[in-house]
């Protein structure tokens, strides 16, 4: 387990030394993980909105419904059984409980829909940070690559050659699949 350790440890660094060396890569890793964001935020509060209109829906469908088990409490008393008017009291009850349970739904959705609004709109800001940075770093001159006399041990020798940016994506990529795969099979 201590090689493992050890290893992940390793492993951890020089990813962080990696991209310490390539900001631009690790700005590209941010605003991945910020338009995830977005994606998700976005579809939250698609998902608000629907649920709050469709409790409106099934709100109106209540109270149409509430109406007719009034006129039929009326009717059952006008008959004179009251039989019949005890039990649409209870379907009327009823309806009303759930309708209660859905206003509640439905407030709730209300209430969240804004602040998910203000959040989309800061993951927005963000992500159009982050894509000013990534311009600014793409007109500035590369930085240095990799010293060879670092701290760190020696990289394998195509480390040290200047990557282009898909290239260093994919190999980011593969170095974060790698350390996942280390970190699961530790855990077991």
């Amino acid at each position: 387990m201590k090689f493992l350790e050890d290893l992940s440890a390793f492993l951890e660094q020089r990813l962080e030394d990696f991209l310490a060396a390539n900001p631009g890569l690790k700005l590209q890793i941010l605003l991945l993980e910020v338009e995830q964001q977005e994606t998700e935020t976005s579809q939250l509060l698609q998902s608000l909105m629907t649920q709050k209109q469709r409790a409106e829906q099934d709100i109106l469908g209540l109270v149409a419904e509430m109406r007719k088990w009034t006129e039929r409490i009326q009717k059952a008393e006008a008959a004179h059984r009251p039989d019949l008017a005890q039990a649409a009291r209870q379907r009327e009850q009823d309806l009303r409980q759930r309708g209660n349970l859905l206003w509640q739904q439905m407030t709730q959705s209300q209430q969240q829909i804004p602040a998910t609004q203000a959040l989309l709109e800061k993951i927005k800001v963000r992500r159009q940070e982050i894509q000013a940075e990534i311009r600014k770093h793409q007109t500035q001159a590369p930085p240095p690559p990799f010293s060879k006399s670092a701290s760190a041990p020696s990289p394998p020798s195509s480390f040290g050659q200047s990557l282009d940016p898909l290239e260093a994506t994919f190999r980011e990529m593969e170095l974060k699949e790698a350390l996942e795969e280390l970190k699961r099979n530790m855990s077991l």
